[in-house]
């Protein structure tokens, strides 16, 4: 078998949308399959995440696309998102996951962003988890 490093970062990506699963009022997932449930939370991991091998530490950033069927309403769309947002500042101030990551910082608070289908309002919020692996 081919040789690795016995260490490495944590996947983000996976321990945002474990941190989000389980809330009633919304799905959440790195993938968005078709006729999956709004709302929705998709997770992903974009460009612009940073690795230095010398130090063993990486800041992932993590987007977050807060899907909402309009017909909810505005109001209902703004509730999920406040919801979805302030879970993870709860992470990020107190860091609960312990032995997973160092830090977690918001990049953008959640705003409105575009969605090619015009049914659906989007929200989208960017965090950085910081994290030292030995």
């Amino acid at each position: 078998m081919t040789e690795i490093l016995d260490s490495g970062p944590i996947d983000a990506e996976t321990l945002a949308v474990r941190w989000l699963d389980g809330n009633p009022l919304y799905s959440v997932a790195n993938t968005r399959r078709a006729g999956d449930p709004l709302p929705f939370v998709l997770v992903q991991k974009i460009p612009g995440s940073a690795e230095n091998l010398e130090e063993s530490t990486a800041d992932d950033l993590i987007q977050l696309d807060i899907l909402i069927d309009k017909q909810a309403g505005e109001d209902a769309a703004r509730n999920i998102k406040d919801v979805v947002h302030r879970r993870m500042l709860l992470l990020g101030r107190t860091l609960e996951m312990e032995g997973s990551f160092d830090s977690m910082e918001v990049k953008e608070s959640p705003h409105r962003w575009p969605y090619e289908n015009d049914k659906v309002i989007r929200y989208t919020a960017r965090y950085i988890f910081g994290q030292t692996y030995d």
